[in-house]
């Protein structure tokens, strides 16, 4: 299991804003469906990537030749990178550990004398404390070849560890024998790279993408060929070990490929420029044997174009559009339920309007991650504590334990967002167990302080005599605030009339405590002054 604290809560905005194709955009900012962007100053042929924060702010985003600040401007030093070409060659990631740096992996087109002609692996870092927060690129940290692979193919890509904190960087090398290098970026930098020598690695020069599946464990090797690769990937070694190679009876290619996000299901698209049909197959994405794999392939669509695809926020699949020698349209298509089988998985066209922005052929690297944090609203004793979990992906089932034994069996709960009324005050740990629709686990821990609640005590009701002054105290705390019923805000007040008198009392998380007294004047009780006789 994974133990994740409550600092730097991440949620799913990161992946909210996509730029992509021709100044196209989208974003789900505010929920699902998407909508339209119209600030893109990006052209992109191949890949693309953008960065967000958690609260689905952009950051900045790039072609792979230029990276572009969240005010659509070229960032500072952010020309000349070498990822712009037909491949899926740039990927944008955080330095583990930093919340101002970000690593820019990019294939890009060299000579490296005497190798012959290759695309090497070269990495530039973002730095967004430059340019007054708008960010640049370190000018000692830009195109810096990567050692190892020099003569590394097309693609990259890029998975979260199995730790959850660091990120395996993937690609596959030109020159023989050919194999896979995994490098390992962590809060020191970038590692030697692990590498893989699969038994079923094609002769084919450069794969055009390279996918792997939400919880790390497949990945997917595209070709502009009519086979594509399926292997075994290890997030906790970094190893790609062979499956099979497979292709579509009919097709002329694989173009691309996307996992649901249960990892249940990979689909497919390949193309027949011949025949102008085109189709999307839905696969078993979790068999191990080729001829069981496809046997379950279901056709989910024929269509009369081609196109990319990449899992959403909300889900769902979206795909670009485009046919032979038309690339201005301007629509994105999707897969609705993709963890459901054909047909319930329910494909449409035309699902998303890019309002005159043509998509190409490529969407956003986003790097997936999973994720368990325990929001909450609450701090006070003797009243409810409300939790909500947020998690990514979605959660199949969630376990709580409040760290209160002296609650009993309200101590744990099932639901998704409980409410638990601590027994006392004090620091109490409380743990969320996720299970992901992968059966994946991870736990959550959140050290929650339970704050006492304001107890004011004026006393019993009393009855005192005319023109009788009473003090009413709720106690001084100099961190809370007092509002009476007669409209003081101090801590104590003197009355001298009949009539109930009241205080609210609250604390900086805002625990609320009252009191109220009545006052009572008994009228003519007050003695007369004595006379005093002078003989």
């Amino acid at each position: 299991m994974l133990l994740f604290l409550v600092q730097g809560v991440f949620a799913q905005g990161e992946w909210n804003n996509w730029y992509f194709g021709a100044k196209a955009g989208i974003t789900f900012q505010n929920g699902s469906p998407p909508t339209a962007l119209l600030n893109s100053n990006m052209f992109s042929v191949g890949g693309c990537s953008v960065i967000s924060d958690s609260a689905g702010q952009l950051v900045f985003y790039t072609n792979g030749d230029v990276v572009y600040n969240r005010l659509h401007q070229v960032m500072l030093n952010g020309t000349g990178l070498h990822g712009y070409n037909n491949n899926e060659s740039i990927v944008a990631v955080p330095l583990p550990g930093s919340n101002t740096k970000y690593y820019l992996f990019a294939n890009g087109f060299l000579t490296t004398p005497p190798s012959p002609p290759g695309t090497t692996l070269e990495y530039s870092i973002v730095d967004m404390t430059l340019d007054n927060g708008l960010g640049g690129i370190l000018s000692s940290f830009k195109n810096i070849i990567i050692q190892g692979a020099e003569l590394s193919s097309g693609a990259i890509t890029a998975v979260r560890h199995l730790n959850n904190r660091h990120i395996w960087i993937i690609v596959q090398t030109t020159d023989s024998p050919k194999r896979f290098l995994s490098y390992l970026l962590t809060e020191g930098g970038l590692r030697s790279p692990v590498v893989s020598y699969p038994q079923q690695l094609t002769t084919y020069n450069s794969p055009g993408r390279i996918r792997v599946s939400h919880n790390g464990r497949k990945l997917f090797c595209q070709y502009v060929y009519a086979e594509a690769e399926y292997y075994d990937f290890n997030p906790s070694t970094g190893i790609v070990s062979s499956l099979f190679s497979f292709s579509i009876p009919g097709q002329q290619h694989i173009f691309t490929a996307e996992f649901s996000v249960d990892n249940k299901y990979i689909y497919v698209f390949s193309p027949n420029y011949t025949s102008g049909i085109h189709s999307i197959t839905q696969f078993n994405a979790g068999l191990t044997d080729s001829t069981l794999f496809m046997k379950s392939g279901a056709k989910v669509a024929d269509l009369n174009f081609w196109g990319n695809m990449r899992l959403a926020p909300d889900n769902k699949i979206y795909i670009t559009k485009r046919r032979q020698y038309v690339t201005g349209i301007d629509s994105l298509s999707v897969i609705h339920s993709p963890g459901l089988p054909v047909p319930l998985c329910s494909y449409q066209d035309n699902y998303i309007p890019l309002l005159g922005r043509s998509c190409k052929e490529n969407l956003p690297f986003f790097l997936q991650r999973y994720f368990a944090y325990i929001n909450h609203t609450g701090y006070c004793q003797g009243m409810p504590v409300t939790f909500e979990p947020n998690t990514w992906p979605p959660p199949d089932s969630l376990w709580w334990n409040f760290g209160d034994p002296a609650s009993g069996t309200a101590n744990f709960s099932n639901d998704s967002t409980p409410e638990h009324t601590f027994s006392s005050a004090g620091t109490f740990t409380v743990q969320m167990i996720v299970r992901h629709v992968d059966m994946r686990y991870d736990t959550a821990t959140l050290h929650l302080t339970i704050e006492p609640q304001p107890a004011p005590n004026l006393g019993p009701d009393r009855t005192v005599c005319e023109n009788q002054t009473v003090v009413l105290d709720a106690g001084f705390n100099p961190q809370w605030t007092y509002l009476w019923t007669t409209g003081a805000t101090t801590s104590s007040i003197a009355v001298n009339n009949s009539g109930t008198y009241g205080v609210t009392v609250t604390s900086p998380n805002s625990c609320i405590g009252s009191d109220s007294v009545v006052l009572s004047i008994l009228p003519g009780s007050t003695p007369l002054p004595k006379q005093i006789r002078h003989n």
